[in-house]
Protein backbone atom coordinates (compact mmCIF):
# COMPACT_ATOMS: atom_id res chain seq x y z
CA UNK A 1 0.00 0.00 0.00
CA UNK A 2 0.90 3.72 -0.33
CA UNK A 3 1.25 4.50 3.71
CA UNK A 4 4.50 5.97 4.45
CA UNK A 5 5.70 7.06 7.90
CA UNK A 6 7.64 9.12 10.09
CA UNK A 7 10.67 7.06 11.37
CA UNK A 8 12.91 7.40 14.79
CA UNK A 9 14.89 10.55 13.97
CA UNK A 10 15.33 14.05 14.18
CA UNK A 11 13.42 15.17 10.64
CA UNK A 12 10.56 13.80 9.20
CA UNK A 13 12.16 10.94 6.72
CA UNK A 14 9.54 9.46 4.71
CA UNK A 15 10.08 5.27 4.10
CA UNK A 16 7.59 2.63 3.07
CA UNK A 17 6.46 0.47 5.59
CA UNK A 18 8.51 -2.90 5.54
CA UNK A 19 6.99 -6.43 6.21
CA UNK A 20 7.76 -5.80 9.82
CA UNK A 21 5.17 -2.94 9.94
CA UNK A 22 2.18 -3.87 7.12
CA UNK A 23 -0.52 -1.18 6.87
CA UNK A 24 -4.25 -2.17 6.91
CA UNK A 25 -7.35 -3.83 7.91
CA UNK A 26 -6.67 -7.11 8.67
CA UNK A 27 -8.56 -9.26 6.77
CA UNK A 28 -11.50 -11.63 8.13
CA UNK A 29 -11.07 -15.14 9.05
CA UNK A 30 -13.04 -17.72 10.99
CA UNK A 31 -10.78 -17.38 14.34
CA UNK A 32 -10.79 -13.64 15.42
CA UNK A 33 -10.86 -12.24 18.85
CA UNK A 34 -9.57 -8.81 20.13
CA UNK A 35 -7.91 -7.95 23.66
CA UNK A 36 -6.85 -4.06 24.80
CA UNK A 37 -3.91 -3.64 26.85
CA UNK A 38 -3.19 -1.30 29.15
CA UNK A 39 0.44 0.00 29.39
CA UNK A 40 2.07 2.43 32.03
CA UNK A 41 5.60 3.27 31.39
CA UNK A 42 7.86 5.12 33.89
CA UNK A 43 10.06 6.77 31.28
CA UNK A 44 13.37 6.46 33.64
CA UNK A 45 13.20 2.69 32.98
CA UNK A 46 15.58 2.78 30.41
CA UNK A 47 14.76 -1.39 29.37
CA UNK A 48 11.07 0.01 28.55
CA UNK A 49 7.74 -2.23 28.58
CA UNK A 50 7.22 -5.29 26.61
CA UNK A 51 3.65 -5.49 26.14
CA UNK A 52 2.28 -8.78 24.64
CA UNK A 53 2.97 -11.34 22.12
CA UNK A 54 1.91 -10.53 18.44
CA UNK A 55 1.00 -13.77 16.12
CA UNK A 56 1.36 -13.90 12.30
CA UNK A 57 -1.66 -12.29 10.89
CA UNK A 58 -3.13 -10.29 13.97
CA UNK A 59 -4.11 -6.81 13.52
CA UNK A 60 -2.41 -4.15 16.18
CA UNK A 61 -2.29 -1.02 16.89
CA UNK A 62 -1.57 1.76 19.99
CA UNK A 63 -4.72 3.44 20.09
CA UNK A 64 -3.82 5.93 22.98
CA UNK A 65 -1.21 7.61 24.05
CA UNK A 66 -0.81 10.03 27.35
CA UNK A 67 1.48 11.39 29.35
CA UNK A 68 4.22 14.22 29.37
CA UNK A 69 7.96 13.56 30.28
CA UNK A 70 11.03 15.63 31.52
CA UNK A 71 14.57 15.38 29.81
CA UNK A 72 16.23 18.37 31.30
CA UNK A 73 17.71 18.20 35.29
CA UNK A 74 14.57 17.31 37.47
CA UNK A 75 14.44 19.08 41.02
CA UNK A 76 14.89 17.31 44.18
CA UNK A 77 11.19 16.70 44.50
CA UNK A 78 10.76 15.66 41.23
CA UNK A 79 12.67 12.85 41.80
CA UNK A 80 11.42 11.82 44.65
CA UNK A 81 8.31 11.53 43.52
CA UNK A 82 9.58 9.47 40.43
CA UNK A 83 11.20 6.92 43.04
CA UNK A 84 8.00 6.14 43.93
CA UNK A 85 6.45 4.89 41.30
CA UNK A 86 6.36 1.45 40.33
CA UNK A 87 7.49 -0.94 37.78
CA UNK A 88 6.55 -0.80 34.35
CA UNK A 89 2.44 -2.14 34.16
CA UNK A 90 0.71 -4.13 31.65
CA UNK A 91 -3.05 -5.45 31.82
CA UNK A 92 -6.00 -6.75 30.27
CA UNK A 93 -8.65 -4.60 30.04
CA UNK A 94 -12.45 -5.29 29.06
CA UNK A 95 -12.46 -1.91 26.61
CA UNK A 96 -10.81 1.14 26.49
CA UNK A 97 -12.94 3.25 28.70
CA UNK A 98 -12.31 0.82 31.42
CA UNK A 99 -8.52 2.30 31.33
CA UNK A 100 -9.89 5.35 33.13
CA UNK A 101 -11.24 3.16 35.78
CA UNK A 102 -8.45 0.66 36.54
CA UNK A 103 -8.93 -0.41 39.87
CA UNK A 104 -5.53 -2.25 40.36
CA UNK A 105 -3.57 -1.20 43.46
CA UNK A 106 -0.51 -0.46 40.91
CA UNK A 107 -2.37 1.23 38.37
CA UNK A 108 -4.22 3.69 41.08
CA UNK A 109 -1.13 4.12 42.68
CA UNK A 110 1.01 5.41 39.51
CA UNK A 111 -2.14 7.34 38.05
CA UNK A 112 -1.97 9.10 41.34
CA UNK A 113 2.06 9.92 41.78
CA UNK A 114 2.08 10.87 37.99
CA UNK A 115 -0.76 13.48 38.51
CA UNK A 116 1.84 14.53 41.60
CA UNK A 117 4.46 14.64 39.37
CA UNK A 118 2.62 16.52 36.32
CA UNK A 119 1.68 19.39 38.72
CA UNK A 120 5.25 19.68 39.51
CA UNK A 121 6.24 19.72 35.74
CA UNK A 122 3.77 22.75 34.67
CA UNK A 123 5.03 24.98 38.09
CA UNK A 124 8.73 24.55 38.16
CA UNK A 125 10.68 23.30 34.87
CA UNK A 126 11.10 24.52 31.60
CA UNK A 127 8.39 23.61 28.99
CA UNK A 128 11.17 23.21 26.27
CA UNK A 129 12.29 20.29 27.39
CA UNK A 130 8.79 18.33 28.13
CA UNK A 131 7.89 16.08 25.72
CA UNK A 132 4.12 14.22 25.57
CA UNK A 133 3.94 10.63 24.62
CA UNK A 134 2.53 11.02 21.17
CA UNK A 135 5.52 13.50 20.59
CA UNK A 136 6.43 13.76 16.75
CA UNK A 137 9.68 13.79 15.91
CA UNK A 138 11.09 17.37 14.35
CA UNK A 139 14.47 18.85 13.37
CA UNK A 140 14.84 20.71 15.96
CA UNK A 141 14.23 18.52 19.17
CA UNK A 142 17.52 17.02 20.10
CA UNK A 143 16.70 13.57 19.56
CA UNK A 144 14.49 13.00 22.20
CA UNK A 145 11.12 13.27 23.17
CA UNK A 146 8.08 10.67 23.17
CA UNK A 147 7.69 6.65 22.80
CA UNK A 148 7.68 4.13 20.20
CA UNK A 149 7.26 0.83 19.52
CA UNK A 150 9.09 -1.79 18.38
CA UNK A 151 8.05 -5.41 17.34
CA UNK A 152 11.58 -7.25 17.18
CA UNK A 153 14.31 -5.35 16.02
CA UNK A 154 17.82 -5.93 17.22
CA UNK A 155 18.46 -3.23 19.45
CA UNK A 156 14.74 -2.25 21.03
CA UNK A 157 16.05 0.35 23.37
CA UNK A 158 17.77 2.24 20.58
CA UNK A 159 15.30 4.68 18.87
CA UNK A 160 17.97 4.35 15.10
CA UNK A 161 15.06 3.82 12.29
CA UNK A 162 14.77 0.43 12.60
CA UNK A 163 12.23 -0.87 10.12
CA UNK A 164 10.42 -2.48 13.09
CA UNK A 165 10.30 0.62 15.37
CA UNK A 166 7.30 3.37 14.94
CA UNK A 167 6.67 6.43 16.74
CA UNK A 168 3.73 6.29 18.64
CA UNK A 169 2.15 9.18 17.13
CA UNK A 170 2.49 7.01 14.04
CA UNK A 171 0.50 4.44 15.27
CA UNK A 172 -2.36 7.04 16.68
CA UNK A 173 -2.09 8.24 13.08
CA UNK A 174 -3.06 4.74 11.81
CA UNK A 175 -5.96 3.89 14.57
CA UNK A 176 -7.75 7.60 13.88
CA UNK A 177 -7.71 5.99 10.07
CA UNK A 178 -9.72 3.17 11.23
CA UNK A 179 -6.47 0.92 10.08
CA UNK A 180 -3.70 -1.65 11.55
CA UNK A 181 -0.50 -2.92 11.07
CA UNK A 182 -0.54 -6.86 10.27
CA UNK A 183 2.17 -9.15 11.81
CA UNK A 184 4.18 -11.05 9.74
CA UNK A 185 6.22 -13.24 12.15
CA UNK A 186 5.93 -13.67 16.09
CA UNK A 187 6.64 -11.04 17.91
CA UNK A 188 6.81 -9.18 21.15
CA UNK A 189 5.66 -5.79 20.98
CA UNK A 190 7.31 -3.31 23.42
CA UNK A 191 6.66 0.23 24.11
CA UNK A 192 10.25 2.32 24.21
CA UNK A 193 11.25 6.15 25.30
CA UNK A 194 12.88 7.87 22.22
CA UNK A 195 16.05 9.34 23.65
CA UNK A 196 19.05 9.30 22.06
CA UNK A 197 21.11 10.44 24.80
CA UNK A 198 19.80 8.58 27.43
CA UNK A 199 19.16 10.86 29.82
CA UNK A 200 19.66 9.60 33.65
CA UNK A 201 17.29 11.16 35.62
CA UNK A 202 14.23 11.44 33.02
CA UNK A 203 11.34 11.98 35.16
CA UNK A 204 7.42 11.96 34.14
CA UNK A 205 5.28 8.94 32.78
CA UNK A 206 3.81 7.28 29.26
CA UNK A 207 0.81 5.25 29.13
CA UNK A 208 -1.45 4.14 26.69
CA UNK A 209 -3.76 1.19 25.03
CA UNK A 210 -2.59 -1.33 22.65
CA UNK A 211 -5.01 -3.10 20.34
CA UNK A 212 -5.23 -6.54 18.90
CA UNK A 213 -7.46 -7.97 16.88
CA UNK A 214 -6.13 -11.76 16.68
CA UNK A 215 -6.53 -14.09 13.18
CA UNK A 216 -4.73 -17.27 14.54
CA UNK A 217 -6.23 -20.52 15.37
CA UNK A 218 -4.80 -20.23 19.25
CA UNK A 219 -6.79 -16.69 19.85
CA UNK A 220 -5.70 -16.04 23.53
CA UNK A 221 -2.88 -13.31 23.70
CA UNK A 222 -0.86 -12.73 26.52
CA UNK A 223 0.30 -10.09 27.97
CA UNK A 224 4.03 -10.21 28.95
CA UNK A 225 4.14 -9.12 33.00
CA UNK A 226 1.99 -7.87 35.52
CA UNK A 227 3.15 -6.80 38.90
CA UNK A 228 0.68 -5.81 41.54
CA UNK A 229 2.44 -3.06 42.95
CA UNK A 230 5.66 -4.39 42.24
CA UNK A 231 8.21 -1.59 43.07
CA UNK A 232 11.73 -0.69 41.54
CA UNK A 233 15.32 -0.13 43.12
CA UNK A 234 15.40 3.35 43.20
CA UNK A 235 18.26 6.10 44.26
CA UNK A 236 17.64 7.86 47.29
CA UNK A 237 17.02 11.00 46.70
CA UNK A 238 19.85 13.87 48.29
CA UNK A 239 18.45 16.83 50.28
CA UNK A 240 15.04 17.78 52.78
CA UNK A 241 13.08 15.65 50.40
CA UNK A 242 14.82 12.21 52.04
CA UNK A 243 13.93 13.40 55.74
CA UNK A 244 10.22 11.64 57.15
CA UNK A 245 8.86 15.24 56.05
CA UNK A 246 9.36 14.52 52.77
CA UNK A 247 6.29 11.49 52.95
CA UNK A 248 3.98 14.09 54.37
CA UNK A 249 4.37 16.76 51.70
CA UNK A 250 4.08 14.08 48.98
CA UNK A 251 1.02 12.88 50.42
CA UNK A 252 -0.02 16.13 50.40
CA UNK A 253 1.60 16.75 46.60
CA UNK A 254 -1.00 13.41 45.36
CA UNK A 255 -4.06 14.32 47.50
CA UNK A 256 -3.63 17.90 44.82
Amino acid sequence: MGYRVVACVAFFASMSISAAHQVGLAPQREFTDSETYHWILPVDHHEGVEVAWLHPNDCYVIQRAEGVAYFGDPPILLLALQGQLPMPIVHKVDTPQSQEECERRACLRAVEISRAIENVLVDRVSGLLLRRADHRPTPYDDWFGGAYADVGSEDRTTCRAAPEQLMLSEHLLVSRRGNCFQAKVPRVLSVHVRDQQQHRDRTGIYRGLLYIEHHHASATGKAIAWQEGGIRPRRTPIGPWSSPRANEFLQIQMSM
